[in-house]
């Protein structure tokens, strides 16, 4: 079974109370939310936040909200997979049912649709991954225009890979992609161990247009992500 992990803390850095931000008129937690029942493939959603303000809009929402996430779980510092390998343990733990993989869906990425889990899950099955995550084409490219001061170089900078000295057009730089942060499959299997998904050797991607791939971290953010959410609903279909 596929268990939808959404972790929601209540404090944020740059955004004060980011996860509960309207967007839309709705918090952001609620657009993951949204998004995870409409999946085909989502059987069970669990919220993971340890904010009782944050649970009650995710409980309104109809998700589950079984436990409050420990505090040594929700600091600026804590990285994500202790608390999706958390998550997991308590709804398996709670449910006695087993996860065979697990979706992750951050709030701050709202404009992900229930077709970008389903398309990024999809990709998951049909590769055998041990993980699948959404991207967007990435602007910058460590073969064309990406630099980087080292202590060898400084204080001027050099091409971040030699390939750089083999291409003056972008267009004959390899395609390069930035991870959105929107959808995250991984196999329940490797959790325990998962430090750095980049260490995996089958890791998929699926590729999400520009225009949904905002990742909100500021009020700059949140702005932009209400303007594209209103070009979006005055776009008169063709």
């Amino acid at each position: 079974m596929i268990l939808a992990v959404i972790p929601a803390r209540g404090g944020s850095k740059g955004l004060p109370r980011k996860n509960l931000c309207l967007l839309g008129g709705l918090p952001l937690v609620s657009h993951a939310i949204r998004a995870a029942k409409k999946s085909r493939h989502v059987d069970e959603l669990v919220v993971s936040t340890d904010d009782a303000v944050i649970a009650e809009v995710a409980a309104a929402e109809g998700a589950k909200v079984p436990f409050l996430r420990p505090a040594e779980l929700a600091t600026n510092e804590t990285p994500t997979w202790p608390v999706v390998r958390h998550a997991v343990e308590q709804w398996e733990a709670g449910s006695g049912r087993s996860v065979d993989a697990v979706v992750v869906l951050q709030p701050t990425s709202p404009l992900r649709t229930e077709d970008d889990i389903d398309h990024c899950v999809v990709k998951f099955r049909d590769t055998a991954a041990d993980m699948c995550v959404t991207v967007v084409a990435a602007h910058d490219s460590p073969y064309f225009n990406m630099v980087e001061v080292t202590p060898e170089s400084a204080p001027f900078a050099r091409a971040c890979s030699r390939l750089m000295l083999k291409h003056s057009r972008r267009q004959d730089a390899p395609p390069v992609y930035a991870l959105n942060g929107a959808v995250y499959v991984i196999r329940a299997s490797i959790l325990p161990t998962l430090e750095n998904q980049f260490r995996l050797a089958r890791f998929a991607i699926h590729e999400m247009p520009r225009n949904r791939s905002i990742d909100i971290d500021s009020a700059d953010d949140l702005e932009y992500a209400e303007w594209l959410v209103l070009r979006s609903s005055l776009r008169t279909p063709i």
